[in-house]
């Protein structure tokens, strides 16, 4: 685990800036595409000697479709492995299976690398306030966290696509809602050693 924290450091020294490089119209939002995302973090992690390795597996037991990640230092063979389960209205379409598949890699590769796309509404960042001004949108201030919250959400039980989902009464503290969900996804996204 130590020489693939310490090639991890070295890779995210290495990495450039993570672009909302596109728009979804339907939720008036930006965001940075998985191929963004890997365009970031690919080189900068085979240049500190980590391969990434990525599959599609089914949980037997629970009948659940996941995406795993593994990053592997190669020189030590240490390596961890996130899991994320492919959520899916209709899993036996394939373009929504798919589309869960792209948008699990997509969040995976952003927390294996520890990237951050940068703040679409310019807003939150330019408040310099921990507190909710009374003529703030909720929305707008968790959007730029929605990868972290969505994981956040389904280790409760809450199943949701986007941050436009959430039940209301998470709504009242989304300042409490992004230090929550950064704190789970910080200590759950990479979660497993791999026997070497």
């Amino acid at each position: 685990m130590k020489e693939l924290a310490k090639a991890l450091l070295a890779a995210r020294k290495e990495m450039g800036k993570l672009v909302n490089n596109a728009k979804n119209p339907h939720y008036r939002s930006n965001y940075a595409t998985l191929d963004e995302v890997i365009r970031v973090a690919q080189e900068p992690l085979a240049n500190a000697g980590i391969c990434v390795l990525e599959s599609t597996a089914v949980i037997s037991e629970s009948n659940t479709t996941v995406q795993k990640l593994v990053l592997q230092e190669v020189e030590s063979g240490d390596s961890h492995q996130s899991t994320l389960p492919l959520i899916c209205k209709d899993p036996s379409n394939p373009q929504q299976l798919k589309s869960a598949q792209t948008y699990a890699r997509r969040m995976l590769w952003t927390a294996a690398a520890g990237l951050a796309p940068e703040d679409d509404d310019g807003n939150a960042a330019s408040q310099g306030t921990s507190k909710a001004q009374p003529d703030q949108d909720p929305l707008a201030l968790l959007k730029p966290h929605e990868a972290a919250i969505i994981v956040f959400a389904a280790s409760l039980g809450t199943i949701i696509e986007g941050v436009h989902e959430l039940p209301t009464s998470w709504l009242k503290d989304p300042h409490k809602l992004i230090e929550k969900a950064n704190d789970y996804a910080a200590k759950n996204t990479v979660t497993k050693e791999v026997a070497k």
